[in-house]
């Protein structure tokens, strides 16, 4: 598979969509399509948007994009819509936010709601080595540094679940 982002400078705008469950081979091809054709009229104040996406484990959608002027405004108002409208194509949410996204003992890609994720880190069944997903990286730079899947320890999550104090010194 080629890079889809390999031209595309490192301050060029990412944005993750992590999808509530994985897509079937059809609708992979059924966002390809929706997405391909959003590409083709992406503008930002008038001025096209060179944009491309990848889609990741069947799970997550990265659309990037950047002009000379940035993306901003309206521009990523309608990227935003072009992911509500797959979300309504196939019946999937990329805008849940209570869901933190990870690779089991397998490999495979999991999602689990923050609580439970917590619980994970309090048991040990998370531990500094797990691979997870940060959706919030903003930059293709991110992703190309591997901060998009990265282990736990080198992410925010470390940050945001620590692990309890349960066991006694």
């Amino acid at each position: 598979m080629t890079d889809s982002f390999a031209q595309f400078p490192d301050s060029a705008s990412v944005w993750a969509y992590a999808l509530d469950r994985e897509l079937t081979s059809d609708e992979v091809t059924t966002v390809t399509d929706i997405l391909s054709r959003f590409l083709t009229n992406w503008q930002s104040h008038g001025t096209p948007v060179v944009g491309t996406f990848r889609l990741l484990e069947n799970r997550f959608v990265l659309l990037g994009g950047y002009t000379n002027d940035g993306v901003s405004g309206c521009s990523t108002d309608s990227s935003v819509r072009v992911i509500k409208e797959i979300e309504q194509a196939l019946g999937v949410n990329a805008f849940d936010r209570s869901l933190v996204f990870f690779r089991n003992g397998g490999g495979k890609v999991v999602a689990v709601k923050r609580p439970d994720f917590q619980q994970m880190v309090n048991s040990g069944h998370v531990t500094p080595n797990t691979i997870v997903f940060d959706t919030t990286i903003h930059a293709i730079g991110d992703l190309r540094d591997g901060k998009f899947e990265t282990t736990f320890d080198n992410s925010w999550h470390s940050r945001a679940f620590r692990r309890s104090s349960l066991e006694s010194p």
